[in-house]
């Protein structure tokens, strides 16, 4: 359940009536010890989840690409003398 600008003053208030300035903001730190500006929203999370698929997906693709260049070079290297001596 998200808690609204209007509910967190009136907290703050309650317990400033209750606990005194010093002990509630004491509690306040420890419950947003960075503050507000600090936490993830759900966009954020979801930005931060297509960056990570679109690194993934070129780091894939370029192992990929690694890969079918190392597997060409080593058959051509096996294939040379092989046709080389059927040729010859």
């Amino acid at each position: 359940m998200a808690i609204d600008e209007i509910e967190r003053t009136a907290l703050v208030n309650q317990l400033i009536t209750t606990l005194g300035e010093e002990p509630a903001a004491t509690l306040m730190k420890c419950v947003l010890p960075n503050g507000a500006d600090h936490l993830a929203t759900k966009d954020d999370l979801r930005a931060c989840e297509e960056r990570m698929h679109a690194y993934v997906d070129r780091a894939i693709a370029r192992q990929t690409r690694t890969i079918m260049l190392s597997m060409s070079g080593i058959m051509a290297a096996f294939m040379t003398p092989l046709y080389a001596g059927l040729l010859g």
